[in-house]
């Protein structure tokens, strides 16, 4: 079973990343499957690397360069349109600090088992000793509740990018990844669009660690910050709008939290006008 894979690479050479590291660890070494896969380093770094693919002999893999850093649409769409030209069933997404294990990489190899309802099968994440992903989708405050089990998954669940394993047929029949969502709020929009045509995820027994920086104000900076907020108004005042009214008020609470713990205070500013700003909808 052919699968491409895409490791988005920013501001590291292929050595310093951890997913990388740990590719060569447990793909690289499996002398077997190098013709079951495709690897693409789609590098968003302002310089290129000094990297050449041909010193990992056997490995189907190519190195590109794309300084305007546009965000993952575009690596996850170059690679959809590689998946489908050297026929590709599935595609592997695929960050820079996501360690992967030897469980995750066989359960990978079995893709070929699952139904044609399936169209997306993800590991569990965890980070700093929480399960971050998958999540069930019905809440604005997932992790505070019950997190999905190892499976099918009938109710709606949303995932992490990373680790995630796409059906190339299902990327054909949405059109590939959103542009409205170059970066946050990706994988939001594509778990929703799954249940949205009625199909289904699968949730790995394998657990993968992943550093999620967004998870921490002091590492996000204002324009991050602002470009999650814009997209999550675009998600639920256009996608998941029975969310809507319920984020409006989330937001309210968001900026009362920030300004008592945020030592920015402009994100907390920036979350009060976004909150006005969504009064005229």
């Amino acid at each position: 079973m052919k699968l491409t894979i895409v490791l988005v690479l920013y501001k590291k050479t292929p050595e310093e990343s951890k997913t990388f590291l740990t590719l060569k660890q447990t793909l690289f070494s499996n002398k077997n499957g190098f013709n079951q896969f495709e690897l693409i380093l789609y590098d968003n770094s302002p310089e290129k690397q000094e990297f050449n693919p041909l010193k990992y002999e056997g490995v189907h893999m190519s190195y590109v360069h794309d300084p305007r850093n546009l965000g993952i649409v575009p690596a996850y769409n170059h690679a959809w349109k590689i998946a489908n030209e050297n026929g590709s069933k599935w595609i592997l997404l695929l960050d820079h600090d996501t360690e992967l294990t030897q469980e995750y990489m066989n359960e990978v190899m079995d893709l070929a088992d699952f139904s044609e309802e399936i169209v997306a099968v993800v590991p569990k994440i965890m980070n700093e000793n929480t399960m971050i992903s998958p999540v069930y989708s019905n809440s604005l405050r997932p992790l505070l509740g019950d997190r999905p089990e190892s499976g099918i998954q009938e109710n709606p669940v949303m995932a992490i990018n990373s680790g995630a394993i796409i059906r190339i047929d299902f990327l054909n029949e949405i059109g590939g990844f959103n542009e409205e969502f170059p970066l946050d709020y990706l994988d939001h929009w594509l778990f929703y669009e799954i249940y949205a045509k009625g199909k289904k995820v699968w949730v790995l027994d394998s657990v993968l660690e992943h550093e999620l920086s967004v998870m921490d104000y002091s590492r996000v900076s204002l324009k991050r910050y602002q470009s999650i907020l814009e997209s999550e108004l675009n998600f639920y005042s256009n996608y998941k709008t029975e969310l809507f009214s319920s984020f409006r008020k989330q937001l309210l609470k968001r900026f009362l939290k920030q300004v008592l713990t945020v030592k920015n205070k402009q994100i907390a500013l920036h979350t009060l006008r976004q909150f006005f700003k969504m009064s005229k909808f």
